[in-house]
């Protein structure tokens, strides 16, 4: 029996985070990644970074290319240009249920025949529902290693009772106290922000595990509703309208004109049935800086060209669910709070490694002799996989990006690098000699991330784009690998001897228990 509830929570706190810490790891880095989603989209498609976006011609090309192709749609959906997303987005929902995705030319309005790579979205897809598995059933388990997390948290905060007092001490290359200490420092700087980010990624998949409220208002066949009626206050009608012509693009232009003079940009246009008496066009401004996720918003009638009610539901359960998804999300981060909530999800990576290594470091203390442990083995390389690994993994997606072509005969070998690299990593460390397995690949992190701003800058100068209007598009990618380069060197550096000061202890704590061993 434990004697405390604080002990009772440090035992908590140590098994939760080793049953999930890799996954949680993952989650984390991915997702801070994903915050520069759009702006390594734009790293990763250069050949569309040198058009200049007129949005006015993009939605013209996008409408007239749905009206030839998709004329007795049950809706469409243009996702416009702009300067982080140059091509246009169209889908459309057939007669037959069934879903249509193009990607346009801005200019041009011709089908781009194949996204040529996933760039961020794959990160960000990643870090929700991971890869490889049911979308379903990767949401799922992500969503239990955020309810592990959230769990772990608390009981991280009661188990340190001194929790801020040891945020201001640190002792460097003490093996198993320095751990512990960049383990509370990294935890306290950003505890709001761990907590906030796993409980709204908790709450915005609530159901999934917790269908039965749903369940007890909408069947199984309506479930889909309850999400139509949190947004919309517009009553739902399953009516058919008659055909009848719709506004054309000059119309709509001209009433876009109408109600914003000043031309905003743009990000998505909805058509709910086109081409019938209950047309209606949905037009949302790019510029967003509300917690809700709730930018201006233009409804037109699709027939009569009439200017309809703002039909969006701002009822305070409404604003709470969508305040939370938006907390998450963060779109209305501007550029320093943006880069503020990337560094704490960083932040979050630091305390789940310094976490995990403290676990393993603990029980090679503890140990009551030196021999083989096939479970601190495995836990040692599994760390070295996931801590250091992932990363590598991420550069060689950036680097395939610039070196082959992503999509050839249906097969994308970005995604397939990414994992091939990660499995490499892993039987590497398997069979790595414990003095060399931290610094082999923590070297070959530091010469990717070194390396790879001079492939991107020949990739570039061969493309003829060094130095053109859109190079900042690039550089300021190029400025974070750098950045990882140097945090990848500074672990290099202060790795070795927090390690020697462990195994130096380890070697004495063997050497007293055989001495005991001799005299009894």
């Amino acid at each position: 029996m434990h004697k405390s509830i604080r002990q009772s929570m440090a035992w908590l706190h140590s098994w939760l985070g080793l049953m999930l810490g890799w996954v949680l790891f993952c989650i984390f880095l991915l997702g801070a990644t994903s915050y520069y989603r759009q702006e390594i989209n734009a790293w990763m498609q250069p050949q569309f970074n040198h058009t200049e976006i007129n949005q006015q011609q993009a939605i013209q090309n996008a409408w007239e290319y749905l009206e030839e192709n998709a004329h007795d749609a049950k809706s469409w959906y243009i996702s416009v240009a702009n300067a982080q997303h140059p091509p246009s987005n169209v889908y459309w929902q057939k007669s037959d249920g069934s879903y249509a995705i193009k990607n346009l030319d801005p200019v041009t309005g011709q089908e781009i025949q194949a996204a040529t790579t996933q760039g961020g979205d794959f990160f960000y897809n990643f870090h929700f529902q991971l890869f490889g598995v049911p979308y379903m059933i990767g949401r799922l388990i992500v969503s239990f290693a955020a309810f592990i997390m959230l769990i772990a948290l608390i009981s991280g905060v009661i188990t340190h009772k001194k929790i801020f007092t040891d945020f201001f001490t640190f002792r460097t290359f003490k093996g198993q106290r320095s751990w512990l200490d960049f383990h509370n420092v990294v935890s306290v700087i950003a505890l709001p922000f761990f907590l906030t980010i796993t409980f709204t990624g908790l709450t915005i998949f609530f159901n999934l595990y917790l269908p039965y409220g749903i369940q007890q208002v909408y069947s199984p066949k309506q479930s889909l509703q309850f999400f139509e009626e949190i947004n919309s206050t517009q009553p739902i009608s399953t009516a058919q309208g008659q055909s009848t012509a719709m506004l054309t693009f000059e119309q709509l232009n001209h009433k876009i004109q109408q109600q914003w003079p000043n031309q905003p940009e743009i990000n998505t246009i909805e058509i709910k049935a086109p081409y019938t008496s209950l047309a209606q066009i949905q037009i949302k401004q790019l510029e967003d800086h509300s917690i809700s996720l709730k930018p201006e918003q233009l409804s037109i009638a699709g027939s009569t060209g009439q200017i309809l009610p703002d039909f969006r539901n701002y009822s305070p359960v409404a604003t709470l669910y969508s305040g939370v998804y938006g907390l998450h999300m963060a779109p209305f981060a501007q550029p320093l709070l943006r880069l503020g909530l990337f560094f704490s999800g960083l932040l979050g990576c630091a305390m789940i490694a310094s976490g995990l290594l403290l676990w393993s470091l603990k029980r090679q203390l503890h140990a009551k002799s030196q021999s083989f442990h096939f479970g601190h083995y495995l836990v040692d390389r599994g760390n070295l996989a996931c801590f250091v690994g992932l990363p590598i993994s991420m550069l060689v997606y950036f680097y395939l990006n610039r070196l082959v072509t992503p999509y050839i005969h249906g097969n994308n070998y970005e995604i397939q690098g990414f994992f091939l690299t990660w499995l490499i990593s892993l039987v590497a460390a398997l069979f790595t000699k414990k003095a060399y397995l931290w610094r082999s690949q923590l070297t070959i992190l530091i010469a990717l991330a070194t390396l790879l701003p001079l492939v991107d800058y020949y990739s570039l100068y061969q493309q003829h784009l060094l130095f053109s209007q859109s190079y900042w598009t690039y550089l300021r990618v190029d400025l974070f690998f750098w950045l990882f380069a140097g945090l990848a060197f500074l672990i290099y550096r202060n790795i070795q001897p927090i390690q020697q000061q462990a195994h130096q202890r380890i070697q004495r704590k063997s050497s007293l228990n055989s001495e005991l061993e001799a005299k009894s």
